[in-house]
């Protein structure tokens, strides 16, 4: 074949006109590059989140041990808890 310099002309001018991949090969590589991508999104969003709910965690706690603060230092003061519901009528 490499005496045959017609066919291995009519061969690079074959790839240079279609490329080196059939459709099919080119929808494959572009489908597996898609999956590939996938999990690695999904793990970018999970860590987003994770952090999201850290964050929300830590300022939950932060507002509990403020507010049971304020509780005791309103225990502290008056020896009981007024309702927030007046009984007015």
């Amino acid at each position: 074949m490499n005496r045959a310099q017609p066919i291995l002309a009519e061969w690079d001018a074959r790839i240079a006109e279609h490329g080196k991949t059939t459709v099919g090969e080119t929808r494959r590589d572009a489908e597996i590059s898609r999956l590939r991508k996938k999990p690695a999104d999904k793990t970018q969003q999970c860590t987003l989140l994770e952090r999201r709910l850290m964050a929300a965690a830590t300022a939950i706690a932060a507002l509990h041990h403020h507010n049971e603060a304020l509780r005791a230092e309103h225990a502290a003061r008056t020896g009981n808890v007024v309702p927030l519901i007046s009984s007015r009528r």
